[in-house]
């Protein structure tokens, strides 16, 4: 598989009519990294998969700490069964490395192999900041315009309305 791109996930963007805006910056590794731009939520996005069925999630979230436990509670599972995907896995799946993993890259998801799950929190401020592929850059959207992505992409999704944060 191909590395995912910013052109395209800027194309994907285009093709579904989403209103965004685009804003540059250094490469962001984390969270509350002091060299991102103040216009927009921090966001994180995990790729984590359960050890005895395989089954991948793409957790979307504005919290710094996650409460595994709690998580792994909403997902049906165990903490002890949760763990990060492997670098490999990512690439296999998403084509993206650490550091650059968005939910505009679950269009190389061909196999529907990842479940998208997303923090109320996020739905509730009404901004979905996201790496096009790539972390020099972040996209900003409404949520309305986000499920704009998710209808094309085909993608449901579950809601955590119990936020496994710490």
């Amino acid at each position: 598989m191909n590395e995912a791109t910013e052109r395209e996930a800027l194309t994907l963007l285009e093709k579904t009519g989403a209103l965004y805006k685009r804003y540059t910056h250094p490469a962001l590794h984390h969270l509350n990294d002091t060299t991102a731009p103040k216009e927009f939520l921090p966001m994180k996005n995990l790729l984590i998969r359960t050890k005895k069925t395989a089954q991948f999630y793409l957790y979307m979230t504005m919290q710094e700490r996650i409460d595994f436990g709690r998580l792994a509670k909403a997902l049906g599972s165990t903490k002890s069964q949760l763990r990060f995907a492997s670098e490999e896995e990512l690439f296999d799946l998403m084509a993206v490395h650490p550091g650059t993993v968005t939910p505009l890259a679950l269009e190389k998801d061909k196999d529907k192999k990842i479940h998208l799950v997303i923090d109320q929190a996020i739905i509730d401020a009404d901004q979905v900041a996201v790496h096009p592929n790539q972390n020099e850059a972040t996209v900003v959207m409404t949520w309305v315009e986000f499920t704009k992505v998710l209808d094309e992409l085909g993608e449901e999704y579950q809601v955590l309305t119990d936020s496994p944060a710490v």
